[in-house]
């Protein structure tokens, strides 16, 4: 369901999201913020923000992030495969057509995949009895 809201947002707002570096970006973002999410039930910090440059990202930046929010998810035992999926696909696609961002805009869609994460995350509702 998660990737659904996710898949569905990007659809809807593909202008915003024309070129494979954009949605790349983005998607990484979101697996950022779903990590540290982890990390702060887990241990009350979310030491992996200290990896993240201080959100000033480029490409070689974000291209190295991806292995080591994959590594850190499985510390976990946890996975997003469908996204991780998308995420490398997007990047190859990306790779294919030509990084096409600034660092500036590397850092706004990668800020902007991190700020709107929660709205794909389904969380369990309470059922009345």
């Amino acid at each position: 369901i998660e990737d659904e809201r996710l898949f569905h947002f990007l659809k809807e707002y593909g202008n915003a999201f024309s070129t494979p570096s954009k949605r790349a970006v983005f998607l990484e973002g979101v697996l950022t913020k779903y990590l540290m999410d982890i990390q702060f039930a887990n241990r009350r910090s979310t030491p992996f923000r200290e990896k993240l440059y201080g959100l000033r990202l480029d490409e070689r930046r974000v291209k190295r992030l991806l292995p080591e929010i994959i590594q850190k998810l499985r510390e976990y035992k946890v996975a997003y495969s469908r996204l991780e999926k998308a995420i490398a696909e997007t990047f190859i696609d990306a790779e294919n057509s030509g990084w096409k961002l600034t660092n500036d805009e590397t850092s706004y869609f990668f800020t902007l995949g991190m700020t709107l994460a929660p709205i794909f995350k389904v969380t369990e509702e309470k059922v009345d009895e």
